[in-house]
């Protein structure tokens, strides 16, 4: 063998050697995302197991009695991963869609027995990102513009208990886990109970009246275009299949993969009812913001707002995922 062909054959080895270790590297990767998202969900019921709802100090404390304990029940997966651009009530996004796996029982799917025939259900939450927010007796609900109404005349996340309820429309049961659309949670929001809505009970024997601002828009209407450039984005997108299937963060790994969303129309028009509803807050609304993004699923979007002209200018993958990327799954 020439001195030619024995360098060749040691840069061929060495490129053999280095795709070994690509390969080893990727399935580290992968093994640890396992490793550390089965360590993060345990350490998340864990720390639910004994959640005990927050005095309020100062004039308007509450007074307990005794103390109050609860637990979450299950693993609730969405397609909205942070409080940002998450609507504020449920049915606001049709095609949102979520998933709860009951793990408070030995046999969770004991639990769901006959829950399948129901149409909708409510689910009973904790506001689990609230950070060290202090709650006040009055809050300034979106559509007021800052003004402000009793916490209990509202539906503001800070609240002395932290307790959330949504009315979701449950897509079907399998095993221990339900299969819901129209939801308004985030990943991981703690679920503690599930209650099936039944109309002859929850819905009013009198015709029901709200507060007049309750009607007030969310904002000005709006009028929504995408520009070339997210419109490719969308056609290049995977999509998720048509079956309900349980998910877990390691699907995100999976580039340019939607986990939730089932075609491009449906993607499409949900994040046309998250700039309807006006995910911005108050604040941002009168700071004038023109471009704000949001993530849903596992892309964010980028939006401009010039008056009542919105366009959605970029859909690319969510810092939410490339984290998640970067640290393997922690």
């Amino acid at each position: 063998m020439s001195q030619t062909d024995a360098l060749n054959q040691i840069k061929q080895d060495a490129l053999d050697l280095k795709s070994s270790l690509n390969s080893l590297k990727e399935n580290f990767l992968e093994l640890s995302s396992e490793f550390y998202e089965s360590l993060n969900e345990a350490r998340s019921l864990l720390s639910n197991q004994n959640f005990q709802p927050p005095t309020v100090d100062g004039k308007e404390e509450c007074q307990q009695k005794k103390d109050i304990s609860v637990k979450s029940i299950g693993i609730f997966r969405s397609c909205f991963l942070t409080k940002n651009g998450t609507p504020r009530q449920p049915g606001i996004c049709p095609y949102a869609r979520g998933s709860l796996t009951i793990t408070c029982f030995n046999n969770p799917e004991h639990s769901l027995d006959g829950l399948s025939k129901f149409s909708h259900v409510w689910l009973l939450f904790l506001f689990h990102e609230n950070g060290d927010y202090i709650p006040r007796s009055k809050v300034s609900p979106p559509r007021l513009n800052g003004e402000k109404v009793g916490v209990f005349a509202s539906r503001s996340p800070h609240r002395p208990n932290n307790v959330g309820m949504s009315l979701v429309k449950l897509e079907g049961v399998s095993g221990g886990t339900l299969f819901l659309s129209g939801v308004d949670l985030i990943d991981g929001t703690p679920i503690l109970d599930v209650k099936p809505y039944i109309t002859v009970y929850d819905t009013p024997s009198s015709t029901p009246s709200a507060a007049p601002w309750i009607a007030y828009p969310p904002t000005k209407p709006l009028t929504i275009s995408f520009s070339d450039n997210a419109l490719s984005v969308l056609a290049q997108l995977k999509y998720a299949s048509g079956e309900n299937i349980v998910l877990s963060k390691r699907s995100l790994r999976k580039k340019n993969c939607l986990r939730f969303f089932r075609s491009q129309e449906e993607l499409k028009q949900s994040i046309s009812d998250i700039i309807l509803a006006d995910p911005r807050s108050i604040f941002r609304k009168k700071q004038g913001d023109t471009t704000f993004s949001f993530p849903i699923d596992s892309v964010d979007v980028t939006v401009e707002v010039k008056g009542v002209f919105v366009t959605v200018i970029d859909i690319g993958q969510t810092e939410y995922v490339r984290g998640l990327l970067k640290r393997a799954g922690s």
